[in-house]
């Protein structure tokens, strides 16, 4: 964490202590909800080891949008910013380990140091980057440019998470992406 921080901004060794003691070391066993729908999102994760899949359930089914990995940021943002329930769930697939800050130590640390605002800026940043270009993809891409984006990029999700997940962060259904994949072994 403190290479990353660096890697934004160079801090002190005494900026470093007053982060690194306000950063909570928490565990996720595979299958474990880090927030769920109707709870309040008080924290900003890190993900340190393992994967995760952030979805929405509507009229039963899961919709996935996002699946977090080692270096991402994870949480449910507009529940964490706007103090207000979360319509979402975030669900460990692998057993995890993250670092989270809760927001009020957020608020604390860039009031107190700018170095800490521009770190706060950069993680707001990254977040709406990541977001806006899974929208893009979402509307100008193909399943099948969306599938081999994916490939690579993150080809241990292809790999390593279940089939139905995978299809629908793609935005199509088991069966389509079988066929998707079975036609694209094929040339």
């Amino acid at each position: 964490m403190k290479e990353f921080l660096n890697n934004i901004v160079q801090l002190e060794d005494n900026e470093w202590n007053i982060a690194h003691n306000l950063l909570k070391e928490r565990s996720f066993k595979k299958g474990e909800y880090l927030i769920s729908e109707g709870k309040i999102e008080n924290y900003i994760n890190f993900i340190v080891e393992g994967t995760c899949r952030a979805f929405y359930i509507k009229n039963g089914i899961e919709y996935n949008y996002e699946i977090g990995l080692e270096d991402d940021w994870v949480s449910s943002y507009k529940s964490f910013t706007e103090n207000i329930p979360s319509d979402e769930y975030i669900q460990a697939l692998t057993n995890m380990k993250v670092y989270s800050i809760h927001r009020h130590s957020i608020q604390n640390l860039s009031s107190i140091n700018p170095k800490f605002a521009i770190i706060e800026r950069y993680i707001v940043n990254k977040i709406v980057i990541d977001k806006t270009e899974r929208l893009r993809s979402l509307i100008t891409d193909t399943p099948d440019e969306r599938y081999l984006k994916l490939l690579e990029k993150k080809q241990y999700l292809v790999q390593n998470i279940p089939l139905k997940i995978l299809a629908s962060y793609i935005g199509i259904t088991p069966e389509s992406l079988s066929r998707l994949r079975k036609r694209l072994s094929q040339k």
